[in-house]
């Protein structure tokens, strides 16, 4: 009897996780969060829907609340170059707009982040007073002054096409 119940749940279990709206918020350090749990500030990125198209009569106010969010399959379906197809070109315009806020945001993270580094590769040189380089066996191999200046100005240029800054 016991057997039979632990197969009926593994059976079940797969079924439960595939109707699990999905929210995406972004946590106090930064970090992009995926939960099956609404929060404060969080947007619904992944709806399932068993039965597509199934109910005529549905609110058009529901088809909106599942349109605000993109799906994940969208999402990396998009990054793929083929989007799923559905018959509601509405719903298909609104899914593709929030997938493309969703990755212009997550662009503006990882730029904002190659800044801050670089920024801090260039002031920790810049504060620095000798360069270095670890050899082939480990040990540093300090930089000539003229090494050192032309190591700081390639560091400036990165954190200015990383910052997206003009040199003044």
């Amino acid at each position: 009897m016991r057997r039979a119940a632990a197969i009926a749940m593994l059976v079940c279990l797969p079924m439960t996780a595939a109707v699990a709206d999905v929210y995406r918020s972004v946590d106090a350090q930064g970090k992009v969060v995926y939960s099956d749990t609404p929060t404060q500030g969080s947007e619904l990125v992944h709806v399932q829907n068993l039965h597509p198209q199934t109910n005529p009569t549905a609110s058009p106010s529901s088809n909106r609340t599942a349109a605000a969010g993109t799906t994940a399959a969208a999402a990396s379906a998009a990054g793929a170059g083929s989007a799923p197809k559905s018959t509601d070109p509405v719903h298909d315009q609104l899914a593709q707009q929030a997938a493309q806020q969703a990755v212009d945001r997550d662009l503006a993270t990882t730029r904002a982040e190659q800044c801050t580094k670089a920024t801090a590769d260039y002031n920790s040189s810049v504060e620095a007073r000798r360069i270095y380089r670890n050899g082939p066996d480990g040990e540093r191999e300090y930089l000539t002054d003229s090494e050192a200046d032309e190591q700081r100005l390639n560091l400036r240029l990165a954190m200015e096409s990383a910052c997206n800054t003009t040199p003044q």
